[in-house]
């Protein structure tokens, strides 16, 4: 059976060859020319054309960088602005509030607002103080969630969602500190710590490298730990595919310092088995239980993009979504 990222990438191909049949030449990513590539100048026409021109001038006006792979018609930044970002208005609030509410049982009232790459403006927040990370800027060299929803419930509590979109991706990428090297920052003297997490958990988590470039993600969410079933696994989970999940949870209970309710999310397609079973070699079960059981106390939910389509669709009012429905069935549920 061909996996789910192929499938897709085929789609992808041909939807570009119907409905984009005058870009004729293939676009290039990492020194190769791919199909499923457009050619930068491009780019724009990898999104909804209802939000191209109101998407780039919000990224604009706020300084935002967009991923640097948004001329990739798998690019999952693209799912995420072409699923959510049209209904960044009142009527879109709305239905967003029922959607959510029905599938987090979060009894929200008022979506107060949506934003990409989403950056507080308390300095204590920013990912350089509250994590320890180099400093960037929006969408680039720092923990930002693609998509936040800000939001007030029934009782009055302001609460945030910080979601990861993924749409082909194999894994949620493995940690710096054990796969990557930075110029100024101390290299790993012993990759072979990353796969002893008893020894990690008897070193009060110094022998994670991470503490090396004085990131505070352990500092953060070790007391939330479920140690009993960290030191069974093979290795530390970070290290192998769950470096994004383990920074965004980390962000997300620094939120908490501001925010009633902060919840780390995953929004994703149902089809990516492969995505799902990353973690299992380490000894988790598939996601999303795995990583829940790993941090059984934090906040984390898995919706999926799917439900969301059938969602909308289900509660399309008067056709008022009729243009959106068209487009994301066409360009990513319906594939051969």
């Amino acid at each position: 059976m061909i996996e789910f990222k192929e499938r897709m990438r085929i789609h992808q191909i041909n939807w570009r060859k119907k409905y984009l049949p005058n870009i004729i030449s293939n676009g290039w990513q990492n020194g190769k020319s791919y199909e499923h590539i457009l050619p930068k100048k491009y780019q724009v026409h990898n999104f909804y054309p209802v939000i191209q021109e109101s998407l780039f001038n919000y990224l604009k006006d706020n300084k935002i960088q967009h991923h640097t792979g948004i001329h990739n018609l798998l690019s999952s930044w693209v799912v995420c602005s072409n699923f959510y970002w049209p209904f960044n208005n009142d009527e879109g609030h709305k239905l967003l509030v029922d959607y959510l509410n029905q599938f987090l049982s979060l009894n929200i009232v008022t979506i107060n607002s949506i934003d990409l790459e989403y950056l507080d403006n308390q300095q204590c927040l920013s990912p350089s103080q509250l994590l320890g990370e180099d400093k960037g800027i929006r969408g680039s060299g720092q923990t930002s969630p693609d998509l936040a929803i800000v939001f007030v419930n029934s009782v009055g509590e302001k609460g945030i969602l910080l979601i990861e979109s993924k749409f082909t991706e194999h894994s949620f990428y493995s940690c710096s500190g054990y796969s990557k090297t930075k110029p100024g920052k101390p290299i790993n003297p012993d990759k072979k710590r990353c796969l002893d997490t008893e020894g990690i958990l008897n070193s009060d988590f110094k022998n994670c490298h991470l503490l090396a470039w004085e990131r505070k993600y352990w500092n953060i969410l070790k007391d939330d730990l479920n140690k009993n079933l960290f030191q069974k696994l093979k290795r530390c989970p970070m290290s192998l595919s769950c470096y994004q999940l383990f920074r965004q949870q980390a962000l997300s209970k620094g939120y908490e310092k501001k925010y009633n309710i902060s919840i780390s999310c995953v929004f994703t397609d149902s089809r990516n088995e492969k995505l799902m079973n990353s973690v299992c070699s380490t000894g988790l079960n598939s996601l999303p239980n795995g990583w829940q059981e790993l941090f059984p106390n934090l906040p984390f939910k898995w919706l999926t993009h799917n439900n969301w389509f059938k969602f909308v669709k289900a509660n399309n009012l008067k056709g008022k979504w009729d243009k959106w429905i068209n487009y994301i069935e066409g360009r990513y549920i319906n594939i051969e």
